[in-house]
Formats: structure tokens, sequence, C-alpha cells
């Protein structure tokens, strides 16, 4: 099954709604520091970071705007997958400690809706296309709800060693589909417009991802797959180097700003709207 998807690298204003006045990059994040350091460990292991950059990675200098990608029925099975093993465990269990520390710290967020909870263990995921059933894996996860539902809110992906742009929205696309998925199976109203996140790598650069996918779409692909034409737009941030203090600051603030905003409510994201 292909679809041809359209991507777009877009500031954070018009990527993630502004939920309170104020925003504040006010939290500690001491902890996080260690797993930077076995970060660029896992990097050097996979190929030398020359001053902490690696332009060639960055998704701006990679991106093609329109991309026609055929979805396996098994997202993971790509050869580099487990040679670069190691650099996606170490990359997302940065996210997650960011994550964490972002939402442990940031005034209010968790009085203002479910509790949430981080993962950095690999999970696989099912969706449905045309009667047929896929499989994706993501790295990790923000969940809600029991452990055991697996609700993921916003999904982590990691990047592999010489990815091309195809692998790199075949993960990416694969992840949202997966987590669209398991938000669709909670709503009782049955399928509704959503809204999908994920946070991934590129090489060194954290990005985060967003999809959006209204009601009329899901009804018809999950029937009758994509039509011979179809098309898809996905939205990027830029690429944060997290080594660098402008982009660590920038990174810190859309991330604060995606949890308010997924956690607030104000999300199409089904999991968090059945347990406001």
């Amino acid at each position: 099954m292909s679809v041809t998807i359209h991507s777009k690298i877009t500031d954070i204003d018009s990527l993630i709604p502004r939920v309170v006045d104020c925003e504040t990059e006010d939290c500690r994040f001491k902890s996080f520091f260690y797993e930077l350091y076995n970060f660029h460990v896992e990097l050097e292991v996979c190929g030398p970071v020359k001053n902490n950059t690696s332009s060639d990675t960055l998704i701006s200098n990679i991106l093609t705007a329109s991309e026609t990608i055929t979805i396996p029925k098994k997202s993971w099975e790509i050869a580099t997958r487990e040679y670069s093993r190691p650099l996606i465990r170490a990359q997302c269990s940065m996210t997650r400690v960011l994550m964490e520390n972002i939402y442990f710290n940031l005034e209010g967020i968790k009085e203002q809706g479910p509790r949430v909870q981080f993962m950095s263990s690999p999970r696989g995921l099912k969706y449905t296309i045309g009667g047929n059933r896929y499989r994706t894996r993501v790295e990790g996860a923000a969940i809600v709800g029991p452990r055991t539902q697996y609700l993921p809110i916003i999904s982590f992906t990691g990047g592999l060693e010489n990815q091309t742009w195809d692998e790199f929205l075949i993960e990416t696309y694969s992840a949202m589909l997966g987590q669209l998925t398991r938000n669709l199976s909670i709503l009782q109203t049955g399928f509704e417009d959503q809204e999908v996140f994920i946070i991934g790598f590129h090489g060194p650069y954290l990005h985060i991802a967003r999809g959006y996918f209204p009601k009329g779409l899901i009804t018809r692909v999950h029937a009758e797959g994509y039509s011979e034409n179809e098309t898809k737009s996905l939205n990027f941030t830029r690429g944060y180097n997290l080594c660098f203090k402008e982009d660590w600051l920038e990174a810190i603030r859309a991330l604060s700003r995606l949890l308010r905003y997924i956690i607030s409510g104000k999300a199409k994201v089904g999991a968090v709207q059945v347990n406001m």
C-alpha cells in the first residue's frame, strides 16, 4: 500500500497551539545530562560526531517535499535496524528522561489532566488499511491510563544509521498510524478527527512531527485503503541539537508546549479526551 507524503518544516507556533499565557523552561534537567553523555557515546560508536554537528542528518537538508512511500506489513524489517539498536535505545532513553523532567517540573501540568507515564521500551502496535493488518513498533511513549492498556499520547522513534528520507517517513508514518489506532480504540463514539504527535531523531537532531487525521479519511482508509493518488501532509519542527544552548532552550519550550497542549484536553487525542 502506497501513499505520497507532503512534508513541511514549520515553526512551533504553527505546529502546536499555546495553551498558557506565559511559557517557561524553568525546570531541573540535571539527570538528563547523564543520558546526553551516553547518547553521544553511542553516536561515536556509529560514527564520529565532528564538533557536535552532523548537518547531513539535519531534516532541512534531506527533506523531500513530496515522497511516495510503500507501507510495509512490518515497519521494523529494515536491514540496518539491528545495527542501529544501541543508538536507537540511547535516543529513546534520552527522550523519556527529558520528557519526565519536563512533566514533573512544569508548574500546574499534573493538575491539568490525566496522569502521564513515560516508557522507553519497544512496543508493537497494529493498524488496519483496507481491511489488511499492518504492524509497527515504537521505541517508547508517553502514555495515560494503566500500563497494560498502553494508550500512547506521544510516541518516540529513533533514527537509523544512514537512514534515507523514505525510511525516515516509513518509520514516522507507521508509528503515527499505530498510535492513532490505539487512541481510536478507546473512543466509544466511533472514529473522530485525531492529531498524532511523534518525538523522534534523525542523526543527533531531535524533532517533533505532527499528523492530522480527519474522521472521513480514517473511515475510508480503514475500510478501503488509500486511493491511487492518495496524499498525506506531515509537519515537522526543525531539528534541535541538544548540545547547543540555543537549541536546547528552544527544544525545551517546544516539548513543554506539546505536553501542555495535549494534557489540556484541547488536542484531538482520544486517550486524553476519554481520561479527562
